[in-house]
């Protein structure tokens, strides 16, 4: 599916707060697709198959494609990326402004090869594809120029695309600076990352589209943050809780899905393995935690999971800034060790009761005596 279906929903959340030309950053390899259309020429001497080239057509790809279609969206586009010194960049230039997206920030290196991926289909079958052009991480001098670029362009900005395709435009450098920066100015942020043939999007999804089980367990705190704020931005309510779900019963699945009619998106913080054994004692968890993360996953409830080592979510609190906290009924405000951080960016406090006789503690005690009451 074409990036601009996909991001949709949140243009539409750009339009309704009055901003109908949204300033975008776009960063990442920028390729140039060649369409070869021939036929295929018999001769039984040659031992190869032979292809004469009738057509041939020359497009933008990569994150070049995507910074056009964000143009035709109406976006403002600061396109940056690194291409070589030879006819491919110059055509990809060229079909860049043509395009109507400036190319100043486009970086030209004498010694890299522009990414080049030729396709020869013959008689609408696909031929073969021939992938060229640099591949290696940019010299320091080069990524240093690039990272300039984004501090220079990121806080007048209201989204930021990062292409990664894993051909050394997107070192670990300029990975470092985007977070820095979304900590100091969140934006919409998504990222496409590809490797050769597999294409993953990260994009807020709509709150009747659950997610794949797979998709909700963010390890990255940064990442998450830039699906928090982009659902921020298209007018969600973010419903965040925590705790160890060692083994999960009737009364986490009521206290969840309580907690998720509160708002739109729901985000657990769950304990570590380490955490759990400090709060609960060393014979916890039963469950570790990779197991626990799956089963809450499986709950349609729940939108998105993220471990954490400490006791308290309160740095969770603190960087997410969700609309509402909620915690079980056991706790009071005064007791509550996060109540400071909430209260601090004007959060929410809920708490929700829990249902009576349901607990971990008390199933373990029953297995462990050999009961089913």
């Amino acid at each position: 599916m074409k990036l601009e279906l996909q991001i949709s929903e949140v243009w539409s959340a750009f339009l309704a707060k009055g901003i109908a030309h949204p300033k975008v950053i776009v960063i990442g390899e920028a390729m140039l697709d060649c369409y070869l259309q021939g036929e295929n020429f018999d001769n039984i001497e040659s031992p190869v198959p032979i292809v004469t080239v009738n057509n041939c057509k020359q497009i933008l790809g990569g994150a070049a494609d995507i910074a056009c279609s964000l143009k035709s969206l109406g976006s403002q586009v600061i396109f940056l990326s690194v291409i070589g010194k030879d006819s491919e960049g110059h055509s990809l230039r060229q079909t860049l402004e043509e395009s109507g997206i400036t190319t100043s920030y486009l970086l030209t290196h004498a010694t890299r090869e522009t990414l080049t991926r030729q396709t020869v289909t013959v008689e609408s079958q696909l031929f073969i594809r021939i992938d060229s052009g640099s591949t290696d991480v940019i010299d320091s001098c080069t990524e240093q120029t690039l990272i300039n670029q984004i501090k220079d362009s990121f806080a007048e900005c209201h989204a930021v695309i990062v292409c990664d395709y894993g051909y050394g435009i997107v070192t670990q450098k300029v990975r470092q600076t985007l977070a820095q920066l979304q900590q100091n100015f969140p934006h919409i942020f998504i990222v496409e990352k590809q490797t050769r043939e597999l294409t993953k999007v990260m994009t807020p999804p709509s709150s009747s589209s659950p997610l794949p089980t797979f998709d909700k367990h963010i390890c990255d705190l940064d990442q998450l943050l830039a699906l928090v704020t982009s659902h921020h931005i298209a007018g969600r309510k973010i419903v965040f809780t925590n705790g160890c779900f060692d083994i999960l019963h009737a009364g986490h699945v009521s206290y969840l899905q309580r907690a998720k009619a509160l708002g739109d998106i729901l985000i657990i913080g769950v304990n570590s393995d380490n955490s759990v054994r400090r709060l609960k004692g060393p014979t916890r968890p039963i469950n570790p935690l990779e197991d626990r993360i799956q089963v809450l996953a499986a709950l349609g409830c729940v939108d998105y999971l993220i471990p954490f080592e400490e006791d308290s979510p309160s740095h969770l609190i603190r960087k997410l800034r969700p609309n509402i906290y909620v915690k079980g009924g056991d706790y009071t405000k005064d007791t509550l060790p996060e109540t400071p951080v909430v209260e601090e960016y004007g959060g929410v406090i809920e708490f929700l009761p829990f249902l009576e006789n349901r607990s971990t503690t008390k199933t373990i005690e029953r297995i462990s005596q050999g009961k089913n009451q």
